[in-house]
């Protein structure tokens, strides 16, 4: 189905640590007719994705924790029809560049007028639809499909659920990169981890059982004591 049928009024995400200059944007856009989620963390962004149906998102670079640049790779990754927005001091020529080679679809240098978000904004919610997207990720000697979520080794092609595509996704990004069962679940799931639930050990263990050799002695996904897990590519 697609993301933009029946839907009248489009909802925007901001995500940008200045709570005056995130307060601004978002009453000049629910000005002009937009339902605006605001955040001051790119933290939270998995959490509002996974419940809202967001139609773009304005992103700033300079974020606390993980910076805007990581976020727009996970929204690549995870929505990669959804527009998103750059927004950011950095006036370098190679930092636009290198944003927009990450998948953004336009880039505001700050300090912008916000009637010029709204122009970017109107114009990239038209064009929203056509553009096409990678669905298709190749991990060493494993090929996953997110669109059909399945996961091809050789001539074996196993079905993947969601949430599993949802994690591979993840490693993909951070491929080397140890991972928390924290990050994992916020990540992938849009909830905070508790320790007393363990269900991502669950899914981690299906997974091997499904894209490694000898899921007793995996090669892909590793456990990493005190850590969590980390994905290699096999060489």
């Amino acid at each position: 189905m697609d993301i933009f049928e029946g839907k009248s009024i489009k909802r925007l995400l901001i995500v940008e640590d200045n709570e005056v200059l995130c307060h601004f944007l978002q009453k000049s856009l629910q000005h002009d007719g937009y339902e605006v989620e605001a955040l001051l963390t790119g933290e939270l962004i998995p959490k509002v994705m996974e419940r809202n149906c967001i139609h773009l998102v304005v992103l700033d670079i300079v974020l606390p924790g993980k910076d805007g640049m990581y976020w727009l790779k996970w929204m690549k990754q995870y929505y990669p029809i959804i527009p998103v927005v750059i927004m950011s001091a950095k006036v370098q020529p190679d930092d636009r560049l290198l944003g927009l080679e990450a998948g953004a679809s336009d880039y505001l240098t700050k300090p912008f007028h916000d009637r010029e978000l709204l122009i970017k904004v109107n114009r990239l919610l038209k064009r929203a639809n056509d553009e096409p997207h990678e669905h298709v990720l190749h991990m060493g000697d494993i090929t996953v499909n997110t669109v059909d979520n399945c996961v091809q080794k050789g001539n074996k092609v196993v079905t993947l659920t969601k949430l599993e595509c949802k994690i591979l996704q993840l490693f993909y990004m951070n491929v080397g990169i140890p991972l928390s069962r924290d990050e994992l679940m916020q990540q992938t799931m849009g909830i905070v981890y508790s320790p007393p639930n363990r269900s991502i050990d669950t899914h981690i263990n299906r997974l091997r059982n499904k894209i490694e050799d000898a899921p007793s002695n995996p090669v892909h996904i590793r456990t990493v004591r005190g850590k969590g897990y980390c994905f290699y590519i096999k060489q």
